[in-house]
């Protein structure tokens, strides 16, 4: 671990790196996550070279961890406190909400009163992150035919409350019961 202290030792000119890629915000997390990267999955002479830090090195790692962070920042949008502080001020609208509420509650109804393979299948595919081919995988169920029962299940939907859905959308919410 004394190699990590030689690493840290330039701890402003990592900061000053990631900076140059162009975060300001988190260059510091970013430098602070390389240290926990580095005791964690290198070995002390891949970054400390004939008693020297293999600058080279420290790049690559500080270049993929902002490249991490920015992929992670599209993935997990942030929200500023200011953007926040806007959003809670919006009057939330309580009959969209119920409108809401009662659609998916007539959808529900309508889902369970299926055939128990329908239910089951359309179910998982809806509720959880699963694909085709996951669901696929875990049950030894043909992804065609899963692929089919859900289309078909989609279809269902779609017909049966096609009509509340356009009344929720032109919020005509009295209309849906």
């Amino acid at each position: 671990m004394e190699w990590l202290k030689i690493v840290a030792k330039d701890h402003k000119e990592w900061v000053k790196l990631v900076q140059s890629f162009g975060e300001d915000f988190f260059a510091e997390d970013i430098v602070q996550e390389s240290y926990l990267r580095l005791h964690k999955y290198c070995k002390p002479e891949n970054i400390i070279q004939d008693g020297q830090i293999n600058k080279g090195f420290m790049y690559f790692v500080l270049r993929n961890l902002y490249l991490l962070h920015i992929k992670s920042e599209k993935k997990n949008a942030m929200v500023s406190l200011n953007e926040l502080a806007v959003l809670k001020d919006e009057p939330t609208n309580l009959t969209k909400e119920e409108a809401y509420t009662r659609l998916l509650s007539k959808i529900h109804e309508e889902v369970d009163s299926w055939h128990w393979y329908d239910k089951q299948l359309f179910t998982i595919y809806k509720d959880t992150d699963l694909s085709i081919r996951d669901i696929a995988k875990e049950t030894t169920i043909s992804s065609s035919s899963i692929f089919n029962t859900l289309k078909n299940c989609k279809s269902k939907v779609r017909m049966k409350f096609k009509e509340d859905y356009e009344d929720y959308k032109n919020e005509d919410f009295e209309l849906i019961k």
